[in-house]
């Protein structure tokens, strides 16, 4: 019921979190929850979710921080803060698919991952973003699938993030936010069922994302002799992700090195493509992206 809710009433959700806006909060018998802008439903809408579901109020008077309503104000409503914004800053985004209903619990263990939070936002439902500063107490702590693991099974959702990169430059913070949240929007949409993104893989995700109908087909066409080869594609890709390191790509794949030498150079002798060359591996690596993405399959 829920699902065909957030379908009909998309205009009028909005996130947990935000204190900003007069928040018309339901919840079903299983203690899901779903949040509205008060002032986008009509008397009729509220009074027909109010009959139907249980009618939550508000917490009243709940702490919000300084730093929580600045970067508020600057991600979220595009106003430029009363106060100068701390710089450094890293963004951590993260999507959560499933009906989340503990909130605060979800928040604390989000923020225990990481060091030096500066606070944590909800731009939309099943959207949020850690702010983390860059300071003397930093520590460049690596998120791993162990962690995103335990997170899923904890509270029942399936989660993936983006790490971004350091931004100095208060100025072009949320260009660069944007720009991050297309990036990590795309690279979900490339690669499912991959739960952690950095942003320079993320960035080959977005730039995919742009390209012709005619290009896409291109690219499949161009790879058309192994299309049906997935193993030769996987272990291609892996070649390339370490830098046409044969050995390291062999260790990272359990195989012998002359294992992953003879599929290589099958590869180029199928497709013409010699993956021994920089710009063609750049170009094929972007190829296989394509190949194998939900979005060029959905497209065939």
């Amino acid at each position: 019921m829920f699902e065909k809710l957030r379908e009909k009433y998309a205009h009028a959700l909005t996130s947990p979190g935000n204190t900003e806006e007069s928040l018309f909060i339901i919840q079903n018998d299983q203690g899901e929850k779903l949040y509205f802008n008060n002032t986008r439903l009509t008397k009729e809408e509220k009074s027909l979710l109010s009959t139907l579901f249980d009618q939550v109020e508000p917490e009243l008077n709940q702490p919000v921080s300084a730093s929580y309503r600045m970067w508020t104000q600057l991600l979220l409503h595009n106003q430029l803060p009363d106060k100068d914004i701390f710089t450094p800053v890293r963004f951590i985004h993260f999507h959560v698919k499933g009906s989340l209903t503990d909130i605060e619990g979800f928040t604390e263990a989000v923020n225990s991952l990481f060091s030096s939070i500066e606070t944590l936002l909800w731009p939309s439902p099943g959207e949020g973003v850690v702010i983390q500063r860059l300071d003397e107490e930093f520590d460049d702590e690596q998120l791993d699938d162990s962690a995103v693991s335990a997170l899923t099974s904890d509270f029942y959702v399936q989660l993936s993030f983006l790490v971004g990169s350091p931004h100095t430059s208060a100025a072009s913070v949320r260009d660069r936010f944007k720009l991050e949240m297309e990036m990590f929007k795309a690279a979900r949409n490339y690669s499912p069922s991959q739960t952690i993104f950095h942003e320079q893989e993320a960035l080959s995700h977005w730039l995919l994302s742009n390209l012709e109908h005619d290009v896409v087909s291109t690219f499949r066409e161009l790879l058309k002799p192994v299309q049906n080869d997935r193993e030769l594609q996987q272990s291609v890709k892996t070649y390339l992700e370490c830098n046409l390191n044969t050995s390291m790509a062999a260790k990272k794949m359990f195989v012998h090195r002359n294992t992953l030498q003879y599929r290589v150079e099958k590869f180029i002798e199928k497709t013409s493509l010699d993956i021994k060359q920089f710009p063609n591996a750049v170009a094929v690596y972007l190829m296989l992206l394509v190949q194998n993405s939900k979005k060029a399959n959905h497209d065939r």
